[in-house]
């Protein structure tokens, strides 16, 4: 990018700070690619909008109480949205024991939002999406089916593997996301995620 668009940009951007705290690369990959569809245009991804992946879930939790502390004493204003996978967990005790973490040293504000069950789940919440990367699935044969009506309720990233035997999480997290369309997902818990995020940054 020119380096005067980039500081004209810069100039425009909201005074405030972003920080997405991430479980894994592949939700990285994933929020590089929706972000810019959904961030109001003073807030802007590696401008004033930062993504922190981490190495799993011990890491992602290791670190809250730490990155809270640091961004609740920044020199701007600052916003943490942390994403945790809920997998097994019970979403409701997950919740709060994130919470606890948060609460340690907070001063700004925080979002959390947990993908039920896992990120795949909002994959097979946009069948359509899926089959541009991988070309011999056939959305129409699965997404009336009654097992994917609710795809949260669904271990998901054992079904992409059922439903595209080649499947990879950071390589589906590159490409199927670009062809998502964000308001016609049957996740509730992505729509959670984007009516939360609207509200949490407007």
């Amino acid at each position: 990018m020119d380096s005067k668009i980039l500081s004209k940009q810069r100039s425009e951007m909201r005074n405030i700070r972003v920080e997405f705290l991430l479980e894994e690369p592949s939700m990285e990959n994933f929020l590089r690619i929706i972000l810019p569809n959904i961030l109001p245009e003073d807030i802007c991804l590696d401008v004033n909008c930062f993504l922190r992946p981490h190495n799993g879930k011990s890491d992602l939790m290791k670190s809250i109480p730490n990155k809270v502390q640091v961004f609740s004493n920044f020199h701007i204003p600052s916003k943490i949205v942390i994403v945790h996978d809920q997998d097994t967990s019970d979403c409701i005790a997950l919740k709060a024991q994130i919470k606890g973490l948060v609460n340690i040293n907070n001063a700004c504000d925080v979002l959390i939002r947990i993908p039920c069950r896992e990120l795949e789940a909002w994959y097979l919440g946009d069948m359509d999406s899926i089959k541009p990367v991988y070309s011999r699935f056939k959305p129409e044969n699965h997404k009336n089916k009654a097992k994917f009506r609710n795809p949260d309720n669904l271990m998901a990233s054992d079904e992409m593997k059922k439903l595209c035997p080649e499947f990879q999480k950071g390589y589906a997290s590159k490409n199927i996301p670009k062809y998502m369309n964000i308001n016609i997902n049957k996740s509730t818990s992505f729509n959670h995620f984007i009516v939360g995020l609207n509200n949490f940054l407007n």
